[in-house]
């Protein structure tokens, strides 16, 4: 009987999906550990083993664990709404549908998660403030800001307007995390959204809010 030797299956090279899929792996991975353990006990190694990558192939992409956590946050970012209203659609709807999305994107466990852990360890690590700044310039409040100067409630020069409007949207979510409450249900959410848009837009309180 002739016994036939097994040839080995020559695998093709990576394609450019696979790649994509790899890293989103360490980014979910990696948002895992930074939530779990903190930001101070993670590191590069133990990332890569987890995600099942070499740490070569880690810092080949991410030059430090800042640039990790730093990717991290825009991976959680990338959920957030888009301000692209259909023509005719009212300003004060377009801001109320929005806050609600965002206040929504927010609450998510993970989200939750990485803004407690930038919360509790930005006093040691700054630079860990210094990225969420720069995460919610970049996915918040630019977007935002570029809606409100076409619509014209915005000068050219500043994004003030923008980070007030996000700050009275996001107060009571923000509240909640600070004391550690349950998150907003839907209608608590919308409900506080249309506030904010109220105020925002006429300055004052609706007659229909209750106290």
């Amino acid at each position: 009987m002739v016994i036939m030797e097994a040839v080995p299956v020559r695998r093709g090279r990576p394609t450019a999906e696979d790649a994509r899929q790899k890293m989103a792996q360490v980014l979910t991975v990696a948002c895992e550990q930074f939530s779990e353990l903190g930001y101070r006990a993670v590191t590069m190694r133990d990332v890569a083993d987890k995600a099942q990558v070499s740490t070569r192939t880690l810092y080949n992409r991410y030059a430090d664990k800042l640039s990790l956590f730093s990717a991290c946050l825009d991976h959680g970012a990338a959920a957030f709404p888009r301000i692209d209203p259909a023509p005719g659609d009212p300003v004060d709807e377009v801001l109320r549908r929005y806050a609600v999305e965002v206040v929504k994107t927010l609450s998510t466990e993970s989200s939750v998660r990485l803004g407690m852990l930038v919360y509790r360890e930005g006093g040691d690590f700054p630079e860990l403030l210094r990225a969420a700044e720069a995460n919610q310039n970049s996915y918040l409040v630019q977007p935002l800001s570029a809606f409100l100067r076409r619509v014209g409630l915005a000068r050219s020069d500043g994004d003030e307007p923008a980070k007030i409007f996000l700050a009275m949207a996001l107060s009571e979510w923000q509240r909640r995390v600070t004391f550690r409450w349950p998150m907003p249900n839907d209608q608590e959410i919308d409900c506080h959204a249309a506030l904010a848009v109220e105020i925002f837009l006429y300055g004052r309180k609706a007659t229909n809010f209750a106290v």
